[in-house]
């Protein structure tokens, strides 16, 4: 893992096709993001088997923004060594991308979970954690996937499908960047306006 080099803590979201999923709950980090202004967290997706710049899906475009975030100006990225090695956590939408991840680099297990997964250890725990680094160490040592943790693929199913993802994505991508934000360590939160 190589640290930002501006030093902000990065977040990697994983799907297979980085047109539906991953750049939902990036887009929905993002606009949380947007209250917390000067906070040194970077959010990013990418796909298992994203094709390089491929417009996000018209019906996740619509499904997020109806929820306050935008995908216009999402293209696909592939899953590389390089963004594996960059991410400080990497949320994958279901168990099938832990293996891609890892493939990239083994010592990913530690900061690799599922978002659900991630989402519920940060409920739990984050209130012991003194930095976003601390949340995921905790998440090594606590994190346990359950059944239902996977967020199933919209892809090709009808509009209620996607409006269903991006409500369950929005329930879990909130908490987790508030614990994050939560984490940082004070004075690092930008203006205390």
């Amino acid at each position: 893992m190589s640290p930002d080099p501006d030093g902000s803590f990065g977040v990697l979201f994983v799907c297979t096709g980085n047109i539906c999923r991953s750049p939902t709950a990036e887009a929905l980090a993002r606009r949380e993001l947007e209250r917390h202004p000067g906070v040194p967290i970077q959010v990013s997706s990418a796909g298992s088997h994203a094709l390089e710049g491929n417009p996000a899906a018209s019906r996740s475009m619509l499904a997020a923004a109806t929820r306050g975030a935008s995908l216009e100006r999402h293209f696909a990225r592939e899953l590389t060594r390089r963004r594996v090695r960059a991410a400080d956590l990497i949320l994958c939408m279901a168990a099938e991308h832990r293996p891609f991840v890892l493939s990239y680099d083994r010592a990913a297990a530690g900061r690799t979970f599922l978002l659900a997964t991630f989402a519920r250890v940060a409920g739990q725990w984050g209130w012991l954690a003194t930095s976003p680094a601390g949340l995921v160490a905790l998440a090594a040592e606590h994190a346990r996937e359950q059944d239902g943790d996977d967020i199933d693929d919209p892809l090709g199913q009808s509009p209620d499908a996607y409006a269903a993802c991006a409500e369950r994505l929005d329930g879990l991508v909130t908490p987790v960047i508030a614990a994050l934000v939560k984490a940082l360590p004070v004075g690092s939160t930008g203006p205390p306006w």
